[in-house]
């Protein structure tokens, strides 16, 4: 399947109830997210974007990656599906793999590799490693026109707040990869 221009979209936020501020925690003496990003750097075929919420609370982590020198794209706190829509408007993406910032020990490897896999594939509504790598290896890859296609039409507050649970419950092509 052809990818066309490639976003990694890391999706952070610091407002977890779980555990707050996540994102700027430090890990191995620099903050979790610093960490994965510097896995991620050297991409090749693709444009690392962090995406994060307008909220104030998430100015600190805004200006931590700026300062990385990673481009950082601010949208809507609750809909993802409408951030992703707009950070994929906004850089021009067709395909899009989204990473989450609780995953610090992805790296390039692993995504060069998930973005050639889901090319060779024929066809699919979402590639992703759950349920083939361990659990905090997530990566999930998805055309941006179905993404649209999904944000035009009617999906629950919590499809909307969980970016691509609407394609699990329902008929789509996932490819495990």
């Amino acid at each position: 399947m052809k990818l066309g221009k490639v976003g990694v979209v890391v999706a952070a936020r610091t407002a977890s109830t779980r555990l707050p501020g996540k994102a700027l925690l430090p890990l191995g003496g620099k903050p979790l997210i610093l960490l994965l990003l510097e896995r991620l750097r050297a991409l090749s075929g693709a444009q690392l974007v962090v995406a994060t919420t307008l909220l104030e609370s998430d100015n600190e982590l805004a200006a931590t990656v700026e300062r990385a020198g990673i481009p950082v794209f601010r949208g809507n706190e609750q809909d993802l599906v409408q951030r992703y829509c707009d950070v994929a408007e906004y850089f021009g993406f067709d395909t899009i793999v989204r990473i989450t910032a609780d995953c610090p020990f992805i790296d390039v490897a692993m995504v060069e590799w998930c973005l050639a896999r889901a090319a060779e594939s024929e066809s699919w509504d979402l590639a992703t490693t759950k349920g083939q790598f361990p659990v905090g290896l997530d990566a999930e890859i998805y055309p941006v026109t179905l993404m649209h296609r999904l944000n035009a039409g009617v999906l629950s507050d919590e499809e909307r707040e969980h970016l691509t649970l609407h394609l699990y419950r329902h008929d789509y092509a996932i490819t495990r990869i």
